[in-house]
Parts: C-alpha cells; structure tokens; sequence
C-alpha cells in the first residue's frame, strides 16, 4: 500500500521494528550524548561505548581530505614563491641547482599527489599513507634546502620548521597523539644540526638554539591545543548530527505510526483532511488536544463536518446467530480471542471482496461495497462477501457441535459515510438505505443472504433467488413494501442451506465452559492479526537493509516460537544498522557540501547566516571556552617574551614593553576569571554583583572580541617592537670587542670580524616572534575568522612595513655581515625569506580559522534544525496521543505503548462493576430526511455532528472524568463509567461473565469488597446519571438555537462487563455483556425525555438521592417482565458525595 501522506511506504519484505525498542533506544542515546562538556578521552570513550568510531572516521574523512589538499596546495604555491625568489635574488644559476631542482621535484609530487586525491578509493584508503608522504616531502625538502647551504646559521630555515610543525597538527589527517610524535620527529633534527654545524661562539649558539627551542614548545602548545580543540568540536558536531539523524528516524517513525493509527480507524480518503487539521490545532493550541474539529477559519459557531455522499453502493448487515448466549459463558480472554479472530476472519473476506468494514456492534458486523471507489461488482461483492461469512461460520458449527449461525442482510442504494463528533472517532454510513439494509438482517432467515429487490437488479441474473417473505420476520420491511429474496448458495438445493435438524436439536443442549473454550481454540487456529500489531512495527526498508540473509533470518525469527526478549534483542540490532545507516548517508551528504561552494543556509564570503533571527541566535551563544582561549594565548605570548629575552640585549624598553604587557594580559586574566577568582565574595552583595555583572558582559560577543583584540594586538606589538631599538653602524676599524659579531666560516675556523656593529645580535629572531605571535590568532577558536583575518592583516602589513621599509637596511647589513665575511655573495636575503613565511602563515591561518568557523556554524545549523525536527517530533507524539486516545479509552491506549508490550497480545479486561448508558434521539428520524434542499440528508448530519460533539466536550469536565464514550450508533450515544480503574477484577479473568453477574445478583462477597462495590457502584452510576441529565440540558439549548424539539431517550445499567480490543485492521474498543444489553434494551424500550434504569440501579440512585419513579414491568427482549424505574431530574450534583 503506497502512503497517503506522501511519507514512507511498507513492503512485504520490509524488515521492522519494535515501536517500544525505537523509543527505548532514543531514550538511551538521549542521555549518552546531552552533556555539553566533555573531555577528548570521554568522547573517544563514548563513541567506543557507543560503536560510532569507524562512522566518525568515515565522517572524519572529507573533512581531513580538504585539509590535506590545502596543505599541498601551500606547499605548491610556497614551493613557486621560493623558485621565485632564488631566481630573483641569487646571482649563479647552477650554484643554486640542486636548491632549485629540490623545491622543483617536491612541487611536482606535490601536483601528483593533488591528483591522487581526488580518486574515491585513495580518499576512503589511502588518506594516511599520503600524509605520511606529505609530510616525509616537506621533512626531505627543508632539510635539503639546509644541507645545500654552505653558510650553517641557528636560524636558518627555522620559519619553515615552525611552519611544518603548525600544519603536522592542524592539516595533516592525524590524530592527537601522532600529530605530537610527528612534530616532535620534525623539529629535533634541525636541533641538532644547529649544534653540530651552526657557525658562531658557542655562547651565541647556546642562546640561539635555546630561543628555537622555546619557539618549538610555543608552537608545538598552540598547535596541541588546536588539534585537541577542534577535535572535542568535531565530535560533539559528529553527536549532535547523529542525534539529528536518530530524531528524523523518530519522526519518520512517528509519521508511519500515524499513518497506520489513522487508516485503521479512518478510510484514506476522510484521513488526509483530517489529519492536515489537528496537526495545525495541536501546532497552534498545544494544551488542548481535543478541540480540534471546530473550525477556526470560519465565521460560524460549527465544527468541522467531514461526511461525503456516495451514491450507487450495497450495503451488507451480518448479525451471529446464538452468540448472546456462547458469549455468557466465556471468560474474558476467551470472549475477546474469540471475537477477534471471528471478526478478523471477516475482515479478510472483506477485504477479499472488495469490501469496506464499517463498524462491529456487538456481534453485528456491517461493510459496505462501492466507496470510497465506485465499483460496478458491488452487489456482487457483497452478496459473495455474505456467502463467506455463512461458510465460515458453518464451519465453526461444524467443527466444535456450536450452535452458531450468520444471518446476513444486503441492501443496494445511496449513503452519506464519514466521522461525527470530537471523540472516539468511528467512520459509519447514513441514509434511509442503511437503515433499509439493517432491517434486512433483522428480517433474514440463519444460514442465508436475504436481499432487496434494488440489489438483485444490479447482480445481472448470476445467482438464482428464491422468495426471502421478509414483511412477515420484520413490520418495517412490510410497512415499506419491500419485495426480499433470499440467495441459494451456489451447487445447494434450496433446502440444504436452512439449519439442519440436527443442528436445530443442537440448541437444546446444555453449553458447558468447556464448550466456549473449545470455540475459542478453534478460532485462534485461523491466525487472524491482533489489533494494533501494525502499529507496533515500523518499515525499515532501505539499501543494504532490506535485503539478504539478514532479511531472511528476521522474518523467519518472525515465524519461529521464540520469546520475546529474543525478539527485542534481534530487532534491537536492525536498529542499531538502520541508524548507522542512515548517519553514513548525512556523512555522505555532507561531504558533498563543501565550504566554499552556494549554500541554502550560509554566505560563503562572511559565513554568516542567510536567515537574520539565526544570526542573532548565533551571536548571543555563549563561547564557554573563552577562558581557555586566554589561557592557551597568554602560554604563548610568555614563549614568545622568553625568545626576546633570550635572543635581545636586555634593555630598558624590552623590560617596560614585557612588564606592561604582561600587566594588561593578567588583568584582562582576573576580568574573566572573576567568578573564580571572588568565589568567596559570593555570599555578599557586593561581590555578587560584580561576578554576576562580568558574567553577563562576557555573554556579549562585542565585549568578547573587544578582550581578543586586545590581547592579540598586544601580542602582535610584542612581536615587533623591540626591533625599534635595533640599529647597526659600520666600523672603520676591527676591533675584537663583544659588541661586534665575530663568525666562524664552515670551513674555516679562523677568527673573522664584521665590519659592522650591532646593536641586537639576532636580527632574524624579530621573524620568529613575528611568526609566534600570528600563531597565537589561532588558539582563539570561535571568534569570526573575518575579524581575526582583519587583526592578522593589520599586523601582516605592519611587519611587512617594518622587513622591507623601515628597517630592511639593519636586516640586510646582517645578511653582508653573515654572507659576506664568509665568501658567499650569492644568497636569499632574510627579509624576503621572511616575507615568504609571514605571508604563507597568514594563508594557513585564514584557512584553518574559516574551516573551524564554518565547522562551528555548521555544528549550529544542524542543532537548529534538530531543534526543529524535536518540535515536529513533539508534535507528532502528541498528534498520535490524540489519534490513539480517539480510538481507545487513555488506559487502554497506555497499555499498547507501554514499554515491554507485545504484539501479539490481545487487550481484553474484566470489571465487576461498570455503569452503562445508552442515549438515543428517537425524534431525529422524523428530522432526517434526504431532500435537495439539505443536501440530500447532509445539513442533517451537520445538526448530529453538532449534538454528538456537544456531547463529547461535556466528557472534559473533570466531573465526567470517569465516564468514557463507547461509540455512536445513528443518533445513539453509548458510554460508560468506571472503565479507568484499575485490575480491580483480578482474579476473575478465568470465571466466565454469568457466574460473576450471579454473584452480583446473589451477594456472594466478603464484607469488605461488598462495601467497596457499594460505594464504586454510588459514584459511577451517580456521574453517569448526572451526565445523561447535562446531555439533556446540552440538547434542549441546541434546541432553541437551531429551532428544533429533538428530546432525549435514555437507559442505564450497571453490573459486570468485558471490555477488549477487536479487529486487527480497524482496531476498535467495545464492551459487552448482560450489563451491556440490558442498558440498550432500557433505552430501546424506555420513555421520551426519561432516564430508565432497572430496580438494582434504581436503589443505588435512591441512595444518592435521586428520585426515581416506577413504571411497573416492561418486556425486555431476552429478559422477559422486568420491572423498571424512571429518573427525575435534578438541579445539583449527588454523585460527588457518594464516597465519602
């Protein structure tokens, strides 16, 4: 069947899941992943826990796989600046050969690997291997480009080691711990060939390699911190998906359900519309489940109608011959079991026919042929429809010595079908032809198909009929003048088919319990489906799901006598695969998103939100690592302060710009630890204020980049500053003072002086502290990577300025002094070298702080719209709870979704004591008319739609709150009190319903429980009268609005009942029992405008104070003489004092 709702569809060869293991499962995952706060190893331990590290790899992987191609794509780009500059600055080609063809074959592996990778299979396999090999290129090449220099500084290439170091954490697809070992492998070669090879003293040697080795640690911390940073970003990211995913599996369930829950009560065509209305009525009044028919859209003060007219249909009543008093004998789960797989029986032969169940009254089953689809064969399906439902229960006859029979009555003509009313909807057919063919089973004869004469007209001569004499079994047949025929079965004399003799001697026999129970054995070997099972299973078709050996191996557990945890378990992994799933199908959505691409949700230049409200939710999130970002920042700038220290004179300015500095990054420190730091102020007002006002503005994301810029600037400065007390001047004459520079040749270890005098010794440590501080933008993780790309900018061009303007003559008489005094005039000048590095880590860092920023918005967007998905969600849930709670009783409903529930479990419950009533309108007959000026009888069922939801919304007073509406009948409204409590009859369920209605009748019952029956029986059958009383009330001010006299005829009953759930296809909630037909036959047989009870119930009400006046002995069908009472009505409640 192909959904109505445009939303999931079921197959046969879906597999399913239990609906209790669905939200069992989501539950659990709802509290694994709702913490905001974890430690990376919680992470690795809860996606281990949770069997998500091969699905976060996978996911991992696009990511990884961009950040490797922009790290190759620096690579090739810096590998062309370098060529550039060789080329440019350097007087010898063929010195510089082996420099150049080495930047040159690493560029072209570079482009080769560029290629490899945007192969599928080298991505999903390969991506670590070419890593490895990026990584090896970049290790081969600096240190190449080291091995070729014929002048060995501590310095030298020191940019590109702390470059490789940043980007071995941040752009090669590492983990933490790899990331760290290779880093390290990176750096401590260039340590040691500084010691072994660098020219100089050893004094300046020692402080040089000790600056690089500070730079080391600096970079190799701010690059952990990243890796570590983004990597808890990641994986909450990776959660937060997959709880969206599981709600979208949630609400695709809860759709499914709905669909299912709705056609089986509703057909399809009637579903559609009103399920479009409550999901807007529950969307707009959350609170108020059951006011969803009136329409809010019109002027006028009328619900919703939602009946059509069909025209040209044959209507089949089938009534069970001798099952009153088969039913008296059994229990409660025999009752149920055996009306249930009777019904279901015949709702496969409707099915089979081309026929639609109405609805089941008792042991009366009536289906229509022809809507909502016109079908030329309806008659012919009905009458093959009532032929198989005489088969059927022949055999039932047959089989166990029962004597039980069908009678079964068919009409053909025009009805009106549709829902009345707000509550317990139940899709029913009106029309003077229904009435017609309902009498035709009341004037039928047992064993056979009694027809019309409008039905045998539409069969086309294909059975043969006999005289049906139906005027003579029923006065209304006869005082309308209707000819009826009765159908001779195919391959039967006439004769054959009425009631055997000895089936008619039958009808004496004694019935046992064992007989019931003999019935219900035979029964329950049709199989027919249990109500709701559909409901409790969910289609889970899907690729790589619904198909193989695990297919086979579900759906044979299906067939197989296994319990029920086994079941559970089973299905329990199908979930766990339908998840997976699903999350890998998001992973691979996702990866086909990239960042720099058109985007529904984000501007790819600023990565704003397109949509301002989420821009202004985004802006006012609270960033809770704020703190760390300082923390992380101000590790980096002591790195940075020691390497000037190391590395510089120690003058006065150094001192000053560190001292106050470092002044202005503790306070804005204490500013941002405020809570922590006066944690013991907090019981005074005082100190409270001041926590919670710093508090508050950290909140704001002005106030957090006015901290960032300030600390980032500050830092930048002290990147630069220090080289404005930096000069050099040119000696005439050498004098070997330790103001001068002296330097060693590499292969020549004579004394040499530089003719010129510096003031700093280390010019090109200025880069390093330069490189340090933009490393320190990235340890600031959410803060908008445009704003820092500004800061980052600034600071670029000022170092920039400051190499190549303002101080480029002190930085290249460093070059003369080094290259020069050791016969190499041929070389790459420091400044240009260092505008290369400054420029490529400006790159990078644009690049990383746009994916973290991107990352983090995307993290957002999916949390939006899981917000969004759990709303819809919620809404579903509560729409199901409304469907559910129309089709069942609250407590009933419960118990089909109460956790461990099975599906093949019947609901059936017995009660001591229930109140019953039944409500007819006698006089809407007379109304109900089919005319062209209403519509053919439609403006008539407007007025019932508008008595019978009058009635409904009288059953939300918490007066009424034990009284439950059974179903409509026409104009007749059934329900009954009591039906909420709990297993007050437990211990019964075995004993047959007759013998406990003897024990009520006799009183055979200890003190105790007949004092609480006593005071049960005071209250339920109170609230019921006083309900009936409101229904009249309720009629007589429609009355005066709508101009008509319509008066009330009711009966009411209380004494044991059997309640249950029958019919697997449309499940529908009933009760049966003496109780039940005795409270019917007091309205059938009761006064206009009265309440008739029995003398039992009329000495409860006494005792409550009601008047009741006897009407003496009335004929009861089944019951003969009993004598009866009628209720006065009264002005106040005496139902509530009943217990007390």
């Amino acid at each position: 069947m192909s959904s109505v709702f445009g939303y999931g569809s079921s197959q046969n060869n879906d597999i399913t899941l239990d609906s209790v293991e669905i939200e069992e499962i989501f539950k659990d995952q709802e509290g694994q992943t709702s913490p905001s706060k974890w430690s990376l190893q919680e992470l690795k331990d809860k996606f281990h826990k949770m069997e998500m590290e091969d699905l976060y790899r996978k996911y991992r992987v696009q990511q990884r796989h961009s950040l490797l191609i922009t790290l190759i794509l620096i690579g090739i780009g810096a590998g062309l600046s370098l060529i550039a500059v060789i080329l440019v600055h350097h007087k010898s080609f063929f010195e510089d050969l082996p420099s150049i063809l080495t930047v040159i074959i690493s560029t072209f592996v570079f482009v080769c690997l560029l290629i490899l990778l945007y192969f599928d299979y080298i991505i999903k396999h390969l991506m670590k291997p070419i890593s490895i090999i990026v990584w090896m290129v970049l290790v081969t090449k600096v240190y190449l480009l080291i091995a070729f220099r014929t002048v060995h500084l501590p310095s030298e290439y020191l940019g590109f080691i702390l470059f490789m170091i940043l980007v071995t954490y941040t752009l090669l697809p590492l983990s933490v711990r790899d990331a760290c070992i290779v880093a390290t492998v990176t750096c401590l070669p260039h340590v040691i060939i500084t010691c072994v090879l660098a020219i100089g003293t050893i004094e300046e040697k020692t402080l040089q390699i000790a600056g690089n080795i500070v730079a080391f640690i600096c970079v190799h911390l701010a690059g952990f911190y990243h890796k570590y940073m983004t990597e808890i970003a990641h994986r909450k990211m990776f959660l937060d998906t997959r709880s969206c995913i599981e709600s979208r599996i949630k609400l695709d369930h809860q759709q499914i359900q709905q669909e299912k829950l709705l056609l089986s009560v509703l057909p399809a065509h009637v579903a559609v519309e009103m399920r479009n209305e409550m999901i807007q009525r529950i969307r707009d009044e959350p609170h108020r489940y059951h006011g969803l028919h009136r329409n809010s859209g019109s002027t006028t003060h009328f619900h919703n109608l939602y009946v059509k007219r069909h025209m040209n249909v044959s209507i089949l009543y089938a009534d069970i011959v001798g099952f009153t008093a088969l039913a008296s004998e059994c229990s409660a789960p025999e009752l149920v079991k055996t009306l249930n797989e009777l019904f279901g029986r015949f709702d496969k032969l409707a099915e089979e026919n081309n026929c639609m169940r109405i609805k089941i009254l008792g042991d009366c089953y009536y289906c229509v042929s022809g809507l909502p689809i016109s079908r030329p064969t309806h008659a012919v399906n009905c009458i093959e429809m009532g032929l198989a439902m005489c088969d059927a229960i022949r055999t039932v006859r047959e089989a166990t010595g029962v004597d039980v029979n069908m009678r079964v009555g068919v009409h053909t003509g025009n009805v009106l079908c549709g829902v009345l009313g707000l509550r317990k909807w139940q899709y029913d057919v009106w029309s003077h032809d229904v009435t017609l063919a309902n009498h035709m089973e009341q004037g039928g004869v047992p064993g056979r198909v009694h027809i019309t004469g409008a039905t045998l007209n539409e069969l086309g001569g294909k059975y043969e009929v006999e005289p049906g004499y139906g005027h003579k079994r029923d006065e209304y047949l006869g005082d309308a003048g209707v000819d009826t025929f009765l159908v001779i079965p195919p391959q039967q004399s006439p004769t054959s088919s009425s009631p055997s003799p000895g089936s008619a001697a039958m009808s004496g026999i004694r019935r046992r319990k064992s007989t019931a129970r003999k019935v219900a054995r035979y029964l329950e070997s049709w199989g027919a489906d249990k109500p709701f099972a559909n409901l409790s299973e969910v289609g889970m078709s899907g690729k790589g799901v619904g198909s193989g050996l695990y297919v086979m191996q579900v759906n044979m557990l299906a067939m197989t006598n296994v319990d029920h945890q086994t079941k559970v378990a089973y299905r329990n992994q199908l979930m766990e695969r339908k998840v997976s799933e699903r999350l890998l199908q998001a992973i691979e959505g996702k990866a086909a998103e990239k960042q720099w691409l058109k985007s529904e949700d984000i501007m790819r230049g600023t990565l704003t939100f397109l949509d301002k409200d989420r821009e202004k939710q985004y802006c006012k999130l609270k960033d809770s690592f704020f703190k760390s970002y300082l923390g992380c920042a101000f590790v980096v700038y002591l790195c940075l302060v020691a390497v000037l220290l190391i590395t510089l004179p120690k003058t006065w300015m150094l001192l000053v710009s560190c001292i106050v500095s470092c002044f202005l990054f503790l306070s804005i420190i204490v500013i941002v630890l405020a809570n922590h730091i006066f944690c013991y102020c907090d019981q005074k007002p005082a100190g409270k204020w001041l926590t919670d006002s710093i508090n508050s503005v950290l909140r704001k994301r002005w106030f957090r980049r006015l901290l960032t810029s300030i600390t980032l600037l500050m830092i930048y400065t002290m990147g630069i500053v220090n080289i404005l007390n930096c000069d050099f001047s040119v000696v005439p004459t050498v004098l070997p003072t330790n103001s001068t520079v002296e330097l060693l040749s590499a292969n020549d270890t004579s004394s040499y002086v530089s003719p010129y005098q510096f003031t700093c010794q280390f010019p090109p440590y200025f880069i390093i502290t330069c490189l340090l501080a933009l490393t320190s933008t990235m340890v600031f993780l959410h803060i908008a990577y445009w704003f820092k790309a500004v800061l980052m900018g600034i600071a670029l061009a000022v170092y920039l300025l400051v190499f190549n303007y303002t101080h480029a003559d002190f930085i290249d008489a460093y070059d003369k002094a080094i290259f020069h005094s050791a016969g190499n005039d041929d070389f790459m000048m420091t400044r240009w070298g260092g505008s290369l590095y400054l420029a490529t880590l400006f790159i990078t860092l644009v690049i990383l702080d746009r994916q973290m920023e991107y990352t983090s918005r995307l993290d957002f967007l999916w949390q939006s719209k899981f917000g969004v998905e759990k709303e819809e969600v919620e809404t579903m849930e509560s729409l199901n709870k409304v469907l559910l709670e129309n089709v069942l009783p609250k407590h009933v409903a419960e118990h089909f979704l109460k956790s461990g529930m099975k599906s093949d479990e019947l609901y059936h419950q017995k009660y001591n004591l229930i109140a019953v009533m039944f409500a007819s309108i006698p006089n809407y007959k007379e109304f109900y008319t089919e005319t062209d000026v209403n519509k053919e009888g439609l403006e008539c069922l407007r007025l019932l739609n508008e008595i019978i939801a009058d009635f409904d919304e009288l059953l939300s007073k918490p007066k009424y709150s034990c009284v439950e509406k059974i179903k409509t009948i026409g104009s007749t409204y059934m329900a009954a009190a009591g039906l909420h409590q709990l297993n007050e009859c437990d211990g019964d369920d075995d004993k047959p319903l007759h013998t406990l209605e003897r024990i009520d009748e006799e009183g055979v019952v200890d003190k105790d429980k007949e004092d609480s029956r006593a005071k049960r029986a005071l209250y339920y059958v109170g609230v019921l009268t006083e309900f009936a009383m409101a229904m009249m009330t309720k009629l007589e001010q429609l009355n005066k609005h709508s101009f008509n006299d319509f008066k009330m005829r009711m009966g009411i009953n209380h004494g044991p009942v059997v309640a249950g759930v029958i019919g697997a296809r449309k499940p529908q909630y009933d009760i049966w029992g003496n109780t039940v037909n005795v409270a019917s036959r007091m309205d059938s047989t009761g006064v206009i405008g009265h309440i008739q009870v029995t003398e039992e119930t009329s000495k409860v009400l006494t005792q409550l104070g009601f008047t009741c006046q006897s009407r003496g002995y009335v004929t009861v069908k089944g019951k003969g003489q009993l004598k009866t009472f009628l209720v006065k009505r009264l002005d106040k409640s005496l139902s509530q004092t009943a217990i007390h």
